[in-house]
């Protein structure tokens, strides 16, 4: 077990669910440019380490102007919105053909104090964990998204003076239905009935929920959740907690981009502590 390290995505572009109302587009409805998530590996970072993000983006047609990530060694945390504690220190990283980056935080924590004339180590003083955070910001290049951006930033604990101790470890989606039927990536999934549903299950392997010590000094078991989007039609529910959950996307309010006779269905699963899963997209035929 270990301290918590209080991983999370700061997504302030995430729409807020609409409740009863339906003047208000619901957050699972995937109408403008939306970073869906981002999935790190690993989690957490020690001397040596090297860590992968890859970004999930919903662009509206597809394409996307701009794609920047920055690394910071050390946030001034949330209550800045994240920003740097030491401005100096950030760092762009140039994204692959994909939108991933990947970087050493320590080599870059490093050459901080080396910008800031400290010699070729860390100081004694630096705790043993910091927060250092990635930030990708994505901008939208046509349609009627055409100049949107948004920003996602993931927080990577950094362990100064050796491995992560019990590090925390991604959410594994053991698999996804539509219907009752296993849903696959590139295959037609059961079609939406007019004026029905069709139940989305989502299964998380109880193998990947851990146990950790929070910051007040207790044992707890992660809590996972999944957040459930669509290109078209609405989902009962924007997000449910549990192992094994199930929303019904509803065939109301379909307007999807025109010529389309199918929506998109992605489904994320986070344990609150920064590690994620994708599911998707996964393609539901609407009624015609």
């Amino acid at each position: 077990m270990r301290l918590d390290a209080s991983l999370r995505i700061a997504a302030p572009f995430l729409l807020l669910a609409a409740g009863c109302s339906t003047d208000f587009l619901p957050a699972s409805y995937l109408h403008d440019l939306r970073v869906l998530a981002i999935v790190a590996a690993p989690l957490e970072a020690g001397q040596g380490d090297t860590v992968t993000l890859v970004p999930t983006v919903y662009p509206p047609g597809s394409v996307l102007a701009s794609q920047t990530w920055t690394f910071c060694p050390v946030t001034a945390g949330s209550g800045t919105g994240y920003a740097c504690a030491v401005p100096q220190c950030e760092t762009i990283l140039t994204p692959a053909a994909d939108g991933s980056v990947s970087a050493s935080p320590y080599d870059l924590a490093l050459a901080c104090v080396q910008i800031s004339g400290g010699g070729g180590t860390l100081p004694p003083g630096v705790p043993d964990v910091v927060q250092s955070t990635f930030t990708y910001a994505v901008t939208s290049g046509d349609g009627s998204s055409a100049g949107q951006s948004r920003v996602a930033v993931q927080t990577i604990p950094l362990w100064t003076r050796g491995t992560p101790v019990d590090p925390n470890l991604p959410p594994v989606i053991a698999g996804v239905e539509i219907g009752g039927v296993a849903a696959v990536v590139g295959v037609p999934a059961t079609s939406l009935p007019a004026g029905a549903s069709v139940p989305v299950r989502v299964l998380i392997d109880p193998a990947s929920v851990q146990t950790y010590v929070d910051a007040s000094g207790r044992s707890v078991q992660e809590t996972m959740t999944v957040s459930y989007f669509t290109t078209a039609g609405r989902f009962k529910y924007d997000r449910q907690t549990g192992v094994d959950v199930s929303d019904d996307l509803q065939a109301i309010d379909l307007a999807p981009a025109p010529g389309d006779a199918e929506a998109q269905v992605w489904v994320v699963a986070r344990d609150l502590r920064g590690g994620q899963a994708v599911g998707g997209p996964f393609t539901v035929p609407l009624p015609h």
